[in-house]
């Protein structure tokens, strides 16, 4: 005689997946150790500028990507006091 037939064997609840949250010390330690690059773009009249941080493997691949689709592409290193704070993404 099974004594809880409305229970399955090895039936376990469902979990609730958890997304790992950051910290903003973390988050602060991790952008603190990226270099800001300016990114340059023009293809044709048209030119895009910007201040970004990255890191050095991810601004080679920007330069890579933007470098097939637009005719003239700078992105170099900047150090952070030459910043302007108008371009910063």
């Amino acid at each position: 005689m099974i004594k809880y037939p409305h229970i399955k064997k090895k039936c376990t609840a469902h979990k609730k997946l958890s997304v790992p949250r950051f910290d903003n010390c973390a988050v602060t330690q991790y952008t603190n150790h990226m270099k800001s690059y300016y990114v340059m773009c023009q293809k044709g009249s048209s030119i895009h500028r910007a201040y970004v941080q990255l890191d050095p493997e991810s601004a080679d691949i920007l330069h890579d990507s933007l470098e097939q689709r637009h005719d003239l592409v700078q992105v170099s290193d900047v150090p952070n006091s030459e910043i302007d704070s108008a371009l910063l993404l």
